[in-house]
């Protein structure tokens, strides 16, 4: 570029200096350049980030500028209107034929608009700005000395999805590397704590060294001698190539460290930079993620999901281990994150510059999809294309775990599957299902009214019922009349529900009666060992999920999971509904063995058949490219809650409570201590218990439980439950 001093793209910072807009397009440009290289179109974020800043030549921009830093300076009102930039980059970008950036360079500031929109706002600017208009775009010409004619866009960006994928891809690598560059220019200190922590092959040394010593204590059993084995069959499959992998195995079989140990050789092998965990129980990311904090140090590790993002004052102080993670989790340049379904693909689909900066982060890296059945059906088919996209064209390699394996090929007829083939890391997993053999199932015939499946738990000593509902499972727990009694559900916080899982861990190590009534928050993940389950009628994966819970550890010849139907089952409807409805007519055959995972094959392949898997029509709004209709429809969970804080233990919330309210606002780490005494109200009902002097506001956006909270179930108030995992 030419030397053009006076044109700048920021005010001066705190020590006087104003960004030059040359250092700002040119340091933008490169910086997308280099993340874009990992998906082949480093020229394509090159030019969008010497474009994306173009409007800043506008002289009436120059002036509003300065007028900025006089009233900053004088400490009187900025002006009242700013002067739009976005809007010239995007127009400039479709006179050198590059439509494809117009849509990231229009809102790098506001977020992807709608192509039909974004057309007639350059049309009526082209010539109802003229004059400023071809100020600019002679301005730009001869103020960047590259031929920018050049670029090419890669083939298979042709296909409309692909496209659509691409401009979400190349607007996260110009989002990003703006929003780098600024904070470099106005806060210099905070961008040096950015800087990466241990590499890949230095966290492989950790997990070795950590395997080795658990292994070295193990208890020689079945189970253990499997795990081994699994962990082993992993490390092989790691010297494979990248693309699409399974990793089936039987609930207890170690998944979690063996995944581990796969992505990290395989990304070493590869090159690749990161490895994202994605989880779709909040109940146990913070398990595994303590986990993982525990071998590799908590530095190295992110935990990003809904409740780690929490509102704070952006004047308060913050350690540098917290704020390095908050930096982390803004574009996820981490080693390994930790994330929730959730937070992975509502970003996917959005829309808005926040959420999609971390995008591009996800290329060349290793992608673990921890309980994979449990993505939602009716948005099953947006979810492969992207999945798909991001294996085929940038570089992601992809691993679907679970013990309850979907069909995901491309030969089923039902969806678009992945159209590579898929490998097992664990070779003939049916054998390990055989040799963990630890349940046998019994199938109830007649239907139970509460009182029966009261007076049967009460026939065993340590026994889990899980139940479909939070209201049956009060509804039965009240019926059990049982000082042994448990309870576990979404109505009690985190804190509540972690002392009675220790409870129950506890008692089933004594030996001593323990009666757990549950919803399905203990279904997956929750290291539980009861000799009998009872488990309501529900989709096949989640009796299989339940049965996990069951001699979990071998110690039993065999472990007894009963499946019974109740006559008041409030089960969500909907596609939960004919999950169920699918998993009758599985276990109605005489020949289903539920050790067999081919079983899960067919029983997905008929749930995919009488179900849509694009109940939004997705698909066809990113082929329209409409990505703020996409971003609404695109949500895995349709209810929306309101965390409320609850006075459980003392003193439990009250300290931070106290000290918000002396303060006026709640910081960080406030708000981090107040997430485990927090339960999730739906919105619908939140006026309401408002209204009524249940819930009381303490400050802006937090509130308190103001009813009667139970020392076993939680808070009082009985509410519906469509979903109570997913987070």
């Amino acid at each position: 570029m030419k030397d053009s001093e006076q044109l700048h793209a920021h005010t001066p910072n705190s020590l006087g200096k104003w960004h030059r807009l040359e250092d700002h397009l040119d340091a933008v440009a490169e910086t997308a350049r280099s993340f874009a290289t990992d998906f082949g179109a480093k020229d394509l974020a090159h030019l969008a980030g010497l474009l994306h800043d173009a409007g800043k030549l506008n002289p009436q921009f120059q002036d509003y500028l300065k007028r900025c830093w006089k009233a900053q300076q004088s400490n009187t009102k900025p002006p009242s209107r700013s002067v739009p930039h976005s809007l010239y980059g995007a127009l400039l970008s479709r006179e050198y034929s590059m439509d494809i950036l117009a849509l990231a360079l229009h809102g790098h500031h506001s977020g992807i608009a709608d192509f039909a929109e974004v057309k007639a706002r350059l049309h009526n600017l082209r010539f109802g700005e003229s004059q400023a208009w071809e100020s600019i775009k002679e301005q730009f010409r001869a103020f960047c000395g590259t031929n920018l004619t050049s670029v090419s866009i890669p083939e298979w960006a042709r296909d409309a999805l692909s496209g659509e994928f691409l401009i979400r891809m190349l607007f996260s690598v110009l989002v990003d590397a703006d929003w780098l560059d600024t904070e470099g220019h106005f806060d210099p200190d905070r961008s040096v704590k950015r800087a990466r922590t241990s590499d890949l092959e230095s966290l492989w040394s950790c997990l070795e060294l950590n395997q080795c010593e658990m292994m070295s204590k193990a208890t020689p059993c079945l189970v253990n001698t499997v795990r081994r084995e699994v962990y082993e069959a992993c490390l092989q499959a790691a010297e494979g190539s990248r693309g699409v992998y399974r990793l089936t195995v039987p609930t207890g079989g170690g998944k979690t460290r063996s995944g581990m140990a796969f992505a990290l050789r395989h990304a070493i092998k590869h090159r690749l930079h990161r490895i994202i965990f994605a989880i779709p129980y909040t109940s146990i990311i913070d398990q595994n993620a303590q986990v993982y904090k525990s071998i590799f140090g908590e530095e190295n590790v992110l935990e990003h999901h809904s409740s780690m993002d929490m509102q704070s004052d952006p004047t308060e102080e913050q350690s540098e281990t917290e704020l390095r993670r908050q930096l982390s989790a803004e574009n996820w340049d981490a080693p390994i994150v930790v994330t929730t379904t959730v937070q992975l693909f509502e970003s996917l689909f959005s829309n808005r510059p926040f959420r999609c900066r971390k995008l591009h982060n996800i290329a060349n890296s290793v992608l673990v999809l921890d309980e994979v059945q449990t993505l939602p059906i009716g948005l099953l088919q947006p979810i492969l294309d992207v999945l798909k996209e991001l294996v085929d064209h940038y570089g992601v390699t992809l691993i679907l775990s679970t013990a309850t394996q979907p069909s995901f090929s491309g030969e089923s007829p039902y969806l678009k599957g992945f159209a590579s083939q898929m490998t097992e890391l664990v070779p003939e997993p049916e054998r390990y299902f055989k040799l963990l053999k630890r349940v046998d199932y019994h199938i109830c015939a007649d239907n139970w009214s509460w009182a029966r499946a009261a007076k049967e738990m009460l026939q065993h000593d340590q026994v889990l019922c899980v139940l479909n509902s939070r209201k049956d499972a009060l509804e039965l727990f009240g019926l059990l009349n049982d000082p042994n009694a448990l309870h576990l559900s979404t109505l009690m916080c985190p804190a509540h529900r972690c002392r009675v899982l220790a409870e129950i861990t506890g008692r089933l190590a004594d030996g001593v009666p323990c009666r757990v009534v549950t919803t399905q928050v203990v279904e997956a993940g929750v290291d539980l060992d009861f000799p009998v389950v009872f488990r309501a009628m529900g989709p096949l994966d989640r009796i299989v999920q339940a049965a996990g819970r069951c001699n979990r550890e071998g110690k039993l010849d065999k472990g007894s999971v009963v499946v019974f139907t109740p006559d008041d089952d409030r089960a969500p409807r909907g596609v939960y509904a004919t999950a169920m409805a699918e998993a009758g007519i599985t276990l109605s055959q005489p020949d289903c063995d539920l050790h067999d995972p081919a079983v899960f094959d067919n029983y997905f392949h008929r749930l995919w058949q009488s179900s849509n898997v694009d109940t939004k029509g997705i698909c066809i709004l990113r082929q329209r490219l409409n990505f703020p209709e996409t971003a609404d429809r695109f949500k895995m969970i349709t209810e929306d809650t309101v965390p409320v804080v609850v006075r459980y233990c003392d003193p439990g919330p009250g300290d931070v409570l106290d000290a918000v309210c002396r303060k006026g606002h709640a910081s960080r780490a406030d708000w981090r201590k107040l997430q485990s005494y927090t339960v999730s109200v739906f919105r619908w009902q939140f006026q309401r218990y408002l209204n009524d002097g249940l819930i009381d506001q303490v400050i802006d956006g937090l509130y308190t439980w103001a009813a009667k909270y139970d020392e076993r179930t939680g808070i009082s108030e009985q509410l519906a439950d469509p979903a109570d995992l997913i987070a």
